[in-house]
């Protein structure tokens, strides 16, 4: 797994934040949730872009540990609460690195190889990484009342409203150009 830098975007603490928040993607009759990771091959499909090791039965009950740990952080960085990292750190117990030696561009250089025992020891390393490295003030909620998904503000302004310009931000702008239509205020 790559490193994280600082400021780069929280991608596996948004993904684990958001799994089982109800959602409604464009084109859809009504809000969904989906299970979350209910299966081995579910888990693997919602978890794939950040987590590379197949999932299998037996990691499901660390994976959805760290996505309610995960849950819980996000919820209180958002409320400008003190996190409880504990669940985080266990579960990254099971991440361990060896230090090698390697000859690049001329000269030497040390590395860090990761040997991650599970999919849940690798995706809270990654979520240490990840958290270290995080500007809380980006970490924002939706701001579609109908929307409760998180998403991570990476404009240089730090004015981005919704998690998505599809659908929330033209449902809000059509919302907000109906009230004007019908002679509504806005709120």
């Amino acid at each position: 797994m790559p490193r994280v830098e600082p400021g780069a975007v929280p991608e596996a603490l948004v993904l684990l934040a958001n799994l089982g928040r109800p959602r409604r993607p464009a084109g859809a009759a009504g809000p969904f949730t989906e299970p979350v990771l209910p299966d081995p091959a579910a888990a693997s499909a919602q978890l794939g872009a950040v987590v590379e090791l197949p999932v299998a039965e037996v990691d499901l009950a660390d994976l959805r540990r760290l996505r309610r740990a995960a849950s819980r952080a996000a919820e209180a960085i958002l409320a400008g609460e003190a996190l409880d990292l504990a669940e985080i750190n266990a579960l990254a117990a099971g991440a361990t690195a060896r230090v090698e030696l390697v000859a690049a561009d001329g000269g030497l250089r040390q590395r860090l190889v990761w040997a991650d025992a599970t999919p849940a020891a690798a995706l809270a390393r990654r979520l240490v990484e990840e958290l270290s490295g995080l500007e809380p003030g980006r970490l924002r909620r939706c701001a579609r009342p109908e929307c409760d998904l998180l998403f991570y503000d990476t404009t240089r302004s730090r004015t981005r409203r919704w998690h998505a310009e599809d659908p929330c931000g033209w449902r809000e702008r059509q919302r907000v150009h109906r009230g004007r239509r019908s002679g509504g205020t806005e709120s």
